[in-house]
């Protein structure tokens, strides 16, 4: 049976609420994950790192964040990403095109990011994903539900593929072979120019950043990221169509179920993960896929268990209330995310404070959660007054060729 090619609408409030605070929830994961590379840690050296003050918690920190942060919550962001385009779909053709408008200009907004401001930008990788999304609303539930998995299982096939042809088979090859050109151009590695940012001036940012683009292509095909992605936007396509985030009462028992088996597989998986993380080298060493299998059954399923538990609190009424405070937060998304680029920035590199390179895993991760609170209670603020976050009206008024209204009428 073939999907239906539009489907019925449904009430905003009851679409929204509970994917806002979900999308709030994802945003507390995501500057979390990030702001280990935003503050230019990641690129440190073990001896600079363990001078650090704090450093004595670096090793339960990366063991933490391993296992239940790394790659989690971007998942459920990209799972958020195609319930979206389920909207878009349910509007007929006319949504449809709109969708395509929708992601050409966050294509020109992921660019941006990508080029001028901070190498880590996924924006630019979801809206070029998000132009094929339209190729599979013909396919049935359990069509979509397959092609969803063999999508985000195909890392362990494409990394297989490169131990058995000895990297004869290597996708990444072409793509490390143009970084190492670039850096051969420079005179010095990426890495380092990306270390030089956290005391360097506006030179070296922009420096960076004109290598930082070429870095990101090479390390999501490396990581096998793009078939992950598209992957997860079908999950979110296939639960759009269910309407499980309309009335999560009606299914709580699935919900137990998605949550019970995501932590039953995903936690041995991350545990496993972690441990295999100082012990794999680059492809095509054979231990690395124990490390993409490991990888490939611990994110997804954790990131199942985490916002299906979500939805099942969000079903109480007390907590209802509670996870409402993170709504106007997933309602400015785009905002949040780019901003929490923008105060890295300004915090880490030397175009601003240049705190980058003299903060332990420790005080980056204290950032890192002062930024989120700020967040919540600027978006709580921001949405009592306007209707849209800042980038989320320039990104709606673009979409539909006007100009929306901003600011909240008196009534």
């Amino acid at each position: 049976m073939r999907a239906p090619s539009t489907l019925p609408s449904l009430p905003a409030q009851k679409r929204t609420d509970l994917l806002d605070a979900l999308r709030g929830f994802a945003l507390f994961g995501v500057v979390w994950s990030n702001y280990a590379v935003l503050s230019v840690w990641m690129f440190m050296s073990p001896d600079a790192k363990a001078a650090l003050p704090g450093s004595f918690l670096d090793d339960p920190l990366e063991a933490f964040h391993t296992i239940l942060i790394d790659g989690k919550f971007y998942s459920i962001f990209s799972m958020l990403f195609g319930i979206g385009f389920g909207f878009f779909l349910a509007k007929g053709n006319d949504g449809l095109w709109r969708f395509y408008r929708r992601m050409l200009i966050l294509l020109v907004i992921g660019w941006l990011h990508l080029r001028y401001l901070w190498a880590g930008d996924i924006l630019f990788l979801y809206s070029v994903l998000g132009m094929l999304l339209p190729l599979f609303r013909g396919l049935s539930d359990r069509a979509l539900l397959i092609t969803a998995a063999v999508l985000i299982l195909s890392p362990i096939a494409i990394d297989a593929a490169v131990v058995l042809t000895n990297a004869r088979f290597d996708p990444v090859a072409p793509l490390v072979r143009w970084l190492e050109t670039s850096d051969a151009a420079y005179g010095n590695s990426t890495f380092d120019a990306f270390l030089a940012l956290a005391d360097g001036s506006w030179q070296e940012f922009s420096h960076a950043n004109s290598r930082g683009w070429i870095f990101r292509f090479t390390n999501l095909v490396e990581s096998n990221r793009p078939p992950k992605v598209l992957g997860l936007f079908l999950l979110g396509l296939l639960v759009s169509r269910r309407r499980i985030f309309v009335d999560v009462k009606q299914y709580a028992s699935l919900l137990k179920r998605i949550c019970i088996g995501g932590f039953a597989i995903g936690l041995p998986s991350s545990v496993l993960l972690w441990w295999t993380n100082s012990h794999v080298g680059y492809p095509p060493e054979p231990s690395s896929l124990l490390r993409a299998a490991s990888y490939a059954f611990s994110v997804v399923p954790l990131a199942m268990a985490f916002a299906s538990g979500f939805a099942l609190l969000w079903g109480s009424g007390a907590w209802q209330q509670r996870l409402m405070v993170l709504a106007p937060m997933g309602r400015m998304a785009l905002t949040n995310y780019l901003m929490q680029s923008i105060i890295a920035v300004a915090l880490f590199y030397g175009i601003g404070l240049g705190w980058g390179t003299h903060v332990s895993a420790m005080a980056f991760e204290g950032i890192a959660l002062a930024v989120f609170i700020v967040q919540v209670l600027w978006s709580r603020w921001w949405l009592s007054r306007f209707q849209y976050g800042p980038f989320e009206w320039a990104w709606r008024s673009l979409t539909y060729g006007k100009v929306m209204a901003m600011r909240k009428s008196a009534s």
